[in-house]
């Protein structure tokens, strides 16, 4: 039963203003008496008793009293009731302290009438014949009642007995009296599950009268609560855990209605369970020994006799042959603790939750690790507290305890709520002199939206100087309760109404990871609220546990204890050209309230080495710096990271949980020039036809490119000049004839902005020399960019196919072409430049890359002299070859070319080309047989087609 709200509020306004627990005189030890109670409720006249009966003529009523008998102790005379009454109500009451040795207490009334002139008279209260006293038998271990009364509460009336036989002269009428006799044999006091007549003696389950279970340390006015605790062998629990925890039990504020203090908490230590690694406890997966109810109720399930599989109960009450009964009743009022070596997910404990209370549950202490458990205070105190922690689930406490209409409280990680049910204050960790305790006073409320008075000293109600741990955006801080605290957690300024998700601290586990601003956070007490009966639980069934507890894990509790480690990058450029600078700036902090030493930070540029830097205090603050490589691709994003690390005071580095924030990145965009290069040609063309190149370029990039050059080489025997040219342009700025024959044309292209494009379009002509077959042509753009650098030209090449037409094979002489000037066409003289530059100025003219008219008759008139005659024949040869009457690969064959050792038409041009370059006089027979030669092939007589 819960106590009454008055009392409750009570209890807590006194603790409050004390300061101090609430104590009580230590749990008595096994009672050698219990109390018994007869109350005369009613008296009155069966006979006639007014002037007759008990009472003369003349003398009214009776004035009534009792003579009340325990068996063993003196009689009783009760105070004489109103005068002149034939029916009273007064209440007589008597008490006596029988002794546990006695297992029956016999009880006899005798009424009475007073009379002052004459001796007292006697009623017959007995429906017995010689007999005037009613007479009872309780027993003392059922509370049962037998003799004139079958039950506690009765009435009970006389035969009457007439005067003259054994007792006297006078005679006896009857009377009849009713009794209450207590504790009624299902009397429970204290409201804790238990009988009383089961609190003082014990239970008798075959009824002969021999106690066949007793409930050690019972207290029929004070609440008690039973415990069976077994453990896994080598896991028993460290001395004085049970103790202390039965303590704080024994000193809890909660006054019972008999104004006894304290709740009787009796931890039995049973016995060594067989030792399973990790013992499941909400499944139960296929297996012997696997999961609590293995341990518990055996596998297979055999709760009595020799072949007893489980281990709840002793082992005397499984071999007791009422061991059935015995068990049934333990299952009804007794929960069951097991101390274990750890549970598959490492959580210090776990019980089963439930709002009207349950039974199992199970403290996983050494699961946590050496160093952790000492971390926490060490093995006694991690074992007491995790205990009580999960005792207080069975008994219908959340981790943020329970609201007045009997609801369980979820919050978990409230800082107000101050019991060793909420996560901050399991363990005196953080918290050094935390008590062990439930909560036995409520603090304020705590509105966590505009709610929180930083101004207001102390900070929490009834709180003393408890340390309160709360959360500050995540991370947990620590103040003193009779202080000020800055729940905002805002640098230098404090509000009276300021806002902070103070329950969201992620580091201690599940339940208080999940952001929940704007709370109303209920502060609670605890132990006026306790779920001491358990039987209407959902989870009361045996093998039922309810859905798992998030309780705190081994990695929870590392995370409460590990520095936190956090890191930030920022980069002073989004973006950036190639050679530029970045500066990144990296900011160090420390999330957690433990200190952190050996802190570095390393710093991994786009390319290159990392770089690690010690670091001091934090937060802490370094600068980086990297240059943008010219070789960085356009639009490329250069990513910069950076790595925090260090460890705590004992030299544990941060747990893997909380690494996330350990990294950080700053990326920046590179941007450069990229320059394309297109080249097409004409496909195919004849010896000496124009070739048409067109050149195109773009900057696909998203940087300016500077000091762009686009030149194009043209392979010897190409000819290129601007007379000639018939493209659309522009014209090269330079044209460079180059040794090896070939010829550079350049153009300045200069700064292209991103997407900027360019083109060019010349002509060029192919020697009459040139052989069929592919002719490539190359070109490439060279540029740079900002901060000096340079960048691989973009290249590209044409091919044109050159084609040999067929000659019409009928060459003409010299004469003939210095005759007909009309078959000099432009287009023919055009091919004749180039092919051979020799002609352009031979009229005296300065050559500017074109054959006119004029020049091409100043070679052709008047040959009389060499080298004269020699140059006018290789003009109509090469005029022979423009108009495609002969081919260069025309075969000859004359006495004259075979001795010059000529096989084609080629072969004899270039022969001339070079006979033209050696001085007439030394030379003479080779100009005349040169000459011969020529004149040979434009007479046609040299050809063989």
């Amino acid at each position: 039963m819960q106590i009454k709200p008055a009392i409750r509020y009570a209890v807590a306004l006194v603790v409050a203003l004390a300061g101090v627990f609430v104590t009580s005189p230590p749990a008595r030890a096994e009672t050698t008496t219990q109390p018994l109670t007869l109350r005369v409720l009613l008296v009155n006249c069966v006979d006639p008793c007014r002037n007759e009966g008990l009472e003369a003529a003349d003398e009214s009523a009776p004035d009534f009293y009792a003579e009340i008998t325990f068996d063993g102790f003196d009689t009783y005379t009760t105070p004489r009731a109103p005068d002149d009454q034939v029916q009273v109500a007064p209440n007589w009451s008597l008490t006596k302290q029988i002794p546990t040795t006695k297992t029956e207490q016999k009880i006899s009334v005798l009424i009475k009438d007073h009379d002052d002139t004459s001796p007292d008279d006697w009623g017959d209260a007995s429906p017995r014949p010689d007999d005037p006293y009613a007479r009872f038998t309780v027993n003392l271990i059922h509370g049962t009642v037998t003799g004139d009364l079958t039950s506690s509460t009765g009435c009970v009336a006389g035969n009457g007995e007439p005067g003259g036989g054994i007792f006297g002269p006078d005679p006896k009428p009857s009377v009849q009296v009713c009794v209450d006799i207590t504790p009624y044999p299902s009397a429970d006091t204290d409201g804790d599950g238990f009988t009383d007549y089961e609190e003082y003696r014990g239970r008798d389950f075959n009824n002969d009268n021999v106690v066949d279970l007793t409930l050690p340390g019972a207290d029929a006015e004070r609440r008690d609560v039973y415990v069976e605790v077994d453990w896994m062998r080598g896991e028993d629990p460290q001395t004085g855990v049970l103790q202390d925890v039965e303590g704080v039990f024994n000193n809890a504020p909660v006054i019972n209605d008999q104004h006894r203090t304290g709740i009787g908490l009796h931890l039995l230590a049973d016995e060594a369970v067989p030792y399973v690694a990790t013992l499941e406890f909400n499944d139960h997966p296929t297996g012997t020994l696997d999961d609590f109810d293995d341990l518990k109720l055996g596998n297979p399930e055999r709760a009595c006799g020799p072949t007893a599989t489980g281990h709840f109960g002793t082992a005397q009450d499984r071999s007791s042959p009422l061991c059935n009964d015995i068990m049934l009743f333990k299952r009804l009022h007794f929960r069951y603790g097991m101390f274990i070596h750890a549970l598959p997910t490492f959580n210090s404990g776990m019980a089963e939750l439930d709002e009207r209370g349950s039974n199992d549950f199970v403290v996983a202490v050494d699961g946590l690790g050496t160093s952790l458990i000492n971390t926490l205070g060490g093995r006694k105190v991690a074992e007491e507290s995790t205990f009580l922690h999960e005792l207080g689930h069975t008994l219908g406490l959340g981790h943020g305890g329970r609201f007045d209409n009997g609801d369980l409280d979820l919050h978990n990680c409230k800082p107000n709520y101050l019991s060793v049910m909420n996560y901050l204050y399991q363990f005196p960790d953080v918290d050094t002199t935390r008590p062990l305790n439930l909560a036995t006073v409520a603090t304020d409320t705590l509105t966590e939206n505009g709610g929180l008075d930083e101004l207001r000293s102390p900070a929490l109600a009834h709180a003393g100087s408890r340390l309160i741990i709360h959360g500050v955006g995540g991370k947990p801080a620590n103040h003193p309760a009779d202080k000020a605290i800055h729940w905002a957690g805002e640098d230098g300024s404090y509000s009276d109404h300021a806002t902070e998700d103070v329950n969201f601290i992620p580091v201690y586990g599940k339940e208080c990871a999940t952001a929940s601003p704007g709370d109303t956070l209920l502060s609670h007490t605890d132990w006026d609220r306790l779920q001491f009966n358990f039987t209407s639980s959902r989870y009361f069934s045996e093998g039922a546990h309810g859905q798992a507890i998030d309780e705190l894990t081994a990695a929870d509790l590392e995370r409460v204890h590990s520095i936190d480690l956090a890191v930030t990058k920022t980069v002073d450029k989004s973006d950036a050209q190639a050679g530029d600078t970045l500066t990144y700036t990296v900011r160090g902090t420390n999330k957690s309230a433990n200190d952190a030493s050996s802190v570095t930070l390393t710093d991994t540029p786009p390319s290159g080495a990392p770089i690690t830097r010690s670091v001091g205090a934090l937060p802490a603050t370094e600068t980086f710096t990297y240059q943008v490589p010219c070789t960085a691709v356009d639009g490329s994003t250069l990513t910069n990271s950076v790595q925090i690390s260090g460890v705590n005071a004992g030299g544990e580095p941060e747990v893997e949980a909380t690494l996330a924030d350990n990294t950080a990145t700053a990326s920046t965009t590179a941007h450069a020039p990229v320059l394309t290069l297109s080249q097409t040609a004409t496909p195919s063309a004849e010896p000496g036809e124009a070739i048409t190149y067109t050149l195109a370029y773009r900057n696909t990039g998203s940087a300016q490119a500077t000091g762009a050059t686009l030149t194009q080489t043209l392979p010897a025997g190409l000819y290129y000049s601007q007379a000639l040219d018939k493209g659309s342009g522009p014209r090269p700025g330079t044209v460079t004839r180059n040794a090896d024959g070939t010829t550079t044309l350049t153009w300045t292209v200069g700064a292209l902005a991103p997407d900027a494009t360019g083109s060019v379009a010349i002509t060029a002509r192919p020697s009459l020399l040139t052989p069929p077959g592919p002719l490539t042509v190359q070109a490439a753009l060279r540029y740079g960019g900002q901060n000096g650098c340079a960048f691989t030209p973009a290249t590209a090449q044409a091919t044109t196919q050159v084609t040999e037409p067929a000659p019409t094979r009928n060459p003409q002489l010299s004469a003939v072409w210095a005759l007909r000037g009309d078959l000099r066409t432009p287009e023919v003289l055009a091919r004749v430049q180039a092919t051979d530059t020799r002609f352009d100025g031979a009229d005296g003219t300065t050559p500017d890359g074109a054959l006119s008219q004029a020049e091409a008759t100043a070679v052709l008139t008047l040959p009389v002299l060499q080298p004269r005659t020699l140059r006018a024949e290789l003009l109509a040869t090469a005029l022979n070859l423009a108009t495609h009457r002969i081919n260069a690969g025309t075969a000859i064959r004359t006495i004259t070319i075979e001795r010059l050792g000529l096989h084609t038409v080629a072969d004899a041009y270039r022969f001339t080309a070079a006979t033209l370059a050696l001085p007439v006089l030394p030379n003479t027979i080779r100009y005349t047989d040169n000459t011969l030669a020529l004149t040979e092939i434009n007479s046609n007589l040299a050809e063989r087609y």
